[in-house]
């Protein structure tokens, strides 16, 4: 007998809570410290309703990683590398990507932990590698649009994207503001220099 409506949205939710709790759990414990008990704890579920949804704690860790980035990639490439004024287009993305960073928290520890670990984790590590370069190259593209139209000093893009990228990581693991304070937005003007922008 097919499922009803209803209980494929209950188990959906209830798929979220588990991947939710367990990037948390994953971010504060390490992925040694942290079980699939703990998980099932946290989410309010039994031990075994957790294999329901993940085959074990390995494809647990991958989901944790990699599914967020799908959701997050989506708006941290939300900007048009050709945009006829690109430092206006650059600012707009600067400030989206700082009120971004600063929410991420837990998750940016998690993706902080793979890349600290790239060879125990390889497979997340190769998606998490798969969207950096995108994301490099993309903010490469917006920066050579930026300089041949002479509003940017010329520099390597494909250096500055990675230096500002560094940047909008180091900005999350090393404050502990919270999301709201207005203190993220005044780093827009740092970020922006990163650029080399001229008659600035």
């Amino acid at each position: 007998m097919p499922l009803s409506e209803e209980q494929v949205l209950k188990m959906k939710q209830k798929r979220e809570t588990i991947l939710q709790q367990a990037v948390l759990l994953f971010a504060e414990r390490g992925y040694d410290d942290t079980t699939i008990a703990k998980v099932a704890k946290a989410s309010g579920v039994s031990f075994g309703s957790v294999f329901t949804y993940f085959e074990n704690k390995d494809q647990l860790f991958h989901a944790a990683v990699t599914e967020p980035l799908q959701e997050h990639s989506v708006k941290l490439l939300d900007f048009d590398p050709q945009a006829s004024e690109p430092l206006l287009e650059l600012e707009r993305m600067v400030t989206n990507h700082i009120k971004m960073f600063a929410a991420f928290d837990s998750y940016l520890r998690l993706v902080v932990q793979v890349v600290g670990y790239y060879n125990r984790f390889a497979h997340s590590f190769a998606e998490l590698d798969a969207f950096h370069n995108s994301f490099r190259t993309k903010i490469a593209e917006l920066l050579i649009n930026g300089q041949e139209k002479g509003l940017l000093h010329v520099q390597d893009p494909k250096y500055v994207a990675t230096a500002y990228m560094s940047l909008l990581i180091g900005l999350r693991v090393n404050l502990t503001d919270e999301p709201q304070s207005n203190m993220w937005e005044k780093f827009v003007p740092f970020a922006m220099q990163l650029f080399g922008p001229k008659n600035r």
